[in-house]
This record gives structure tokens, C-alpha cells and sequence, in this order.
């Protein structure tokens, strides 16, 4: 039982981060009010520059973000967050690792996402057993 509530203590926890940081996200780029957050090398300021310039990759994040963190506050559409979720969080990975220079970050939000997927591994099993019929 206690176990149970960890884990989706952990699982909201992830879930209220992705959330935040998209509504976050979705505000900055609609009113330009919040700015961006200042970047720790030359090389990350000029790629996050470059996905703004895009004007179209902000948003998209934005709203995977939500919609992650959103599928992630419930045990029942936990599995659809972790997938929505896992494209952003590899690029948030290798941004850390290869530009920032930050290198506890990316595998923090990394490894955070591999444990849940690894509780929801059950849910994942028809995609490695699917046989047609």
C-alpha cells in the first residue's frame, strides 16, 4: 500500500513538472511576459534561439508537455504520458549532456521517465508481442 502511494506520489510529481513547464511555456511564447530562461553556454542559448525562431517547435513542445503531464496525473492514461513525453525528455537529455553543460539535469529527467515507463512496462507489452491476426 505504501509502496502504491510512492509511486504515484512520484508519478504526479513528474506529471505537475511537465505541466507547469508547459503552461509555462505556452504563456511565454502567446505574451512574451516570462521570456526565456538564460542559457549556461553559447552553443544552448543559439539552439534554444533556433527553435524559437522556428515559431512553431515552442508550442509544440508546450502542448506535449501538457498533454504528458495531463495523461500522467491518472494511473489509467499514465502509459500515454510517458509516451507523449518521451521525445521532448530525449532531447532534453542530449541538450543537457552535449550544450549545456548542466550534465545532472537531462539524466535526472531521463531516469525519472525510464522508472515509470518501467512500472507501466505491462501496458507497453503489445507493442513488443503484437501479432496480427
Amino acid at each position: 500500500m505504501l509502496v502504491e502511494r510512492l509511486w504515484a506520489a512520484a508519478r504526479i510529481l513528474y506529471a505537475l513538472f511537465f505541466l507547469a513547464t508547459g503552461i509555462w511555456i505556452l504563456i511565454s511564447v502567446s505574451t512574451g511576459a516570462l521570456g526565456a530562461p538564460v542559457q549556461p553556454t553559447r552553443e544552448a542559448a543559439e539552439f534554444m534561439q533556433a527553435l524559437a525562431n522556428a515559431r512553431f517547435v515552442d508550442p509544440l513542445m508546450a502542448a506535449s508537455f501538457v498533454a504528458g503531464g495531463a495523461s500522467l496525473l491518472f494511473d489509467r492514461t499514465a502509459p500515454l504520458g510517458i509516451v507523449l513525453l518521451a521525445p521532448s525528455v530525449a532531447v532534453i537529455l542530449f541538450f543537457h549532456l552535449f550544450l549545456s553543460g548542466q550534465y545532472v539535469w537531462g539524466p535526472v529527467v531521463a531516469g525519472y521517465l525510464l522508472l515509470l515507463a518501467w512500472r507501466y512496462r505491462s501496458a507497453f507489452l503489445s507493442l513488443w508481442t503484437y501479432r496480427r491476426t
